[in-house]
């Protein structure tokens, strides 16, 4: 047996339900019970329903009484204003000579240093790996961008590096 509680109209109905059979059932109401049967039964989920706004008149059930505007935005001038908070600095640029030949090769971003290549005095042609840098768990070899002579490596395997960072200095004037 089931026992469900109703509530219609505020007031509260108790129905047990009993099953007999497939189809058939007996429902007990305060002190009456009636015997259910179940003639046909549809899945109203597969049924086609077409919404409609019907207007409500003040007799029907469902009419809910609203106030005229049930929500009207507060006025901005009476919010609290939030503090303004600068932006945070951009990572300065590295500034290109006049010549625009680096006399030194920089981090692109940020990472781990795999291995460097070269060591002081080495010369070196344009496009020759310097190091390999680990960012994102990816290996990114870092390439000479001009021929030239190695002057200062100032990385070491292992060696962890941020964006703009100076790796390798070239000798002034050997280009």
């Amino acid at each position: 047996m089931r026992r469900y509680k109703l509530e219609i109209k505020g007031k509260e109905f108790v129905v047990d339900v009993q099953t007999l059979s497939a189809n058939k059932f007996r429902a007990i109401l305060g002190d009456h019970a009636y015997e259910v049967d179940i003639s046909s039964d549809e899945d109203l989920a597969g049924a086609r329903i077409t919404p409609e706004i019907i207007p409500t008149r003040p007799e029907d059930e469902g009419v809910v009484e609203r106030p005229e505007v049930s929500y009207r935005p507060p006025d901005p001038a009476s919010m609290r204003q939030l503090p303004k908070v600068p932006s945070p600095a951009l990572p300065t640029k590295p500034q290109l000579p006049s010549d625009g030949l680096r006399a030194e090769i920089i981090a692109p971003m940020p990472g781990t240093i795999q291995s460097v290549e070269v060591k002081v005095g080495d010369e070196v042609k344009h496009g020759q790996p310097v190091a390999i840098l680990e960012a994102m768990k990816m290996k990114n070899t870092l390439r000479s961008p001009r021929d030239g002579v190695i002057a200062e490596v100032l990385v070491q395997p292992g060696q962890s590096v941020s964006y703009g960072d100076v790796l390798v200095k070239f000798e002034e004037g050997k280009a």
